[in-house]
């Protein structure tokens, strides 16, 4: 087989490139009529840097996930910002360097040269919970990433690696990524075409966390590494569950177990879950708004308007069952004074109801939509806001602790605990940032 045959067949086979360590595999392969398993078999060849020379730098740094996970790389950080003081200050605590506060107001040339750019840029622009205006959010949020385009142009690093929420995807009908695309390719820069989005469940942490995960590399260091298939299947293949994360000292988690407001509710929607399974009544699988049960209202209201389907699904349920629900409703109301507002919405999403089933036997979180409410296998996204959720057995939150190790931090890291619940809900994870990295620079199985 010729040089032309053996590139005819690498492209057949969807291989970027071929090199002498691989080709009497690939030609094994041919013969056999086998295609190669993407990554683990044939890989596009990636330089390996010194991780001992490794520099980088750590933009809108928050509490330092990036550095955890370049530090895994024997990486050095030489420069770090970021606009919210309470982040600079775990920030110098933890790793023994002062960020930087506007990045808007950096000193590029002041910058020491650096390998690795990294940078969870503000997501508010970009997110479903924001504004959605992107890059012409008025508050200029969304034009900081052209302030990191900035830098790329004058430090020309050698690789890049951002992170963004998931809604950065279809923003704006795809535009802000082909923006965000081309910004890049005319910085000379290759990334993947498409954003690539992955799940901090992909790498066997309970947590489920969607973000675009942007991974770049200078063109004149080669091509970017062949990206495997994404897995969709990552609930099945999870192996460890929140139990694995939890703290066994009761001394650390005792002042966080839930009292007030939050031991009614706990009491209220456990008298309803066994009242549903003693009279062998079907959990909804719809939210469930009591407060529209039983109440007046007008068809032309604009609530009723907007939820029609699901109202009318919760005022038909309450009307089935009013004989057994109505004594719980009615004593739920009067006598549990603190049981008012979005807590008297229910969403239970932990399957069929099975004996012994309670919210101490699950996870569950007291939102603005109400209580939501799933097995104990992974915690939702955490988020920047006091949502902390309720781990059932110990009927208590989850400790700050417990919230840094589902975002892949260690045991030893310095919190202040007034701030920490909204900076580790900000921060991006380690661990899926580390094999990031790991894939992108050390050439290493992404998975």
């Amino acid at each position: 087989m010729n040089k032309t045959q053996l590139l005819e067949k690498c492209a057949e086979f969807g291989i970027i490139k071929c090199n002498s360590k691989n080709k009497t595999q690939l030609i094994e392969l041919i013969q056999s009529h086998q295609k190669p398993k993407p990554i683990k078999t044939i890989i596009q060849e990636t330089p390996v840097i010194q991780t001992k020379e490794l520099k980088f730098i750590d933009l809108f740094c928050g509490i330092g996930g990036f550095h955890q996970a370049l530090k895994k790389l024997n990486g050095e950080c030489v420069f770090a910002c970021d606009i919210d003081a309470n982040c600079r200050k775990t920030y110098e605590a933890n790793y023994n360097l002062k960020p930087e506060s506007d990045i808007t107001k950096v000193d590029i040339n002041a910058i020491p040269d650096f390998d690795v750019l990294c940078g969870g840029f503000p997501c508010q622009p970009f997110s479903k919970a924001g504004f959605q205006m992107g890059f012409d959010d008025p508050s200029g949020r969304g034009n900081l990433f052209f302030n990191i385009c900035a830098i790329v142009h004058r430090k020309k690093p050698k690789y890049m690696i951002l992170e963004n929420v998931r809604n950065l995807a279809s923003h704006d009908d795809g535009n802000t990524w082909k923006v965000i695309y081309k910004s890049l390719d005319d910085l000379g820069y290759y990334t993947y075409e498409l954003p690539v989005i992955l799940n901090v469940l992909h790498f066997n942490v309970p947590q489920n966390r969607e973000r675009v995960i942007i991974m770049c590399k200078r063109k004149d260091l080669g091509l970017l590494p062949m990206l495997p298939k994404i897995p969709k299947s990552y609930k099945k293949t999870l192996t460890t569950t929140i139990s694995n994360f939890i703290s066994l000292d009761n001394s650390e988690t005792a002042k966080y177990k839930i009292t007030g407001k939050m031991k009614e509710v706990e009491t209220v929607w456990n008298e309803f879950i066994d009242i549903l399974f003693k009279n062998q009544i079907a959990m909804p699988k719809f939210p469930i708004w009591s407060d529209w049960w039983d109440n007046e209202y007008e068809a032309t209201d604009p609530f009723y308007i907007k939820y029609t389907s699901w109202i009318d699904k919760n005022r038909e349920f309450y009307a089935v069952n009013k004989t057994i629900l109505q004594p719980w409703l009615t004593k739920s109301r009067e006598e549990r004074t603190e049981w008012k507002g979005a807590v008297r919405k229910f969403e239970w999403q932990a399957g069929d109801l099975k004996e012994n089933d309670s919210l101490n036997t699950m996870l569950w979180t007291a939102r603005g939509s109400g209580i939501r409410v799933k097995q104990c296998d992974y915690i939702p996204t955490l988020v920047a806001m006091a949502m902390i959720p309720v781990y059932g057995p110990e009927s208590r939150k989850l400790t700050p602790r417990e919230l840094l190790r589902l975002q892949s931090f260690p045991d030893t890291f310095k919190y202040d605990e007034k701030h920490i619940g909204k900076q580790v809900g900000n921060a991006v994870n380690v661990k899926m940032i580390e094999r990031s990295a790991r894939f992108l620079i050390l050439g290493e199985p992404l998975f």
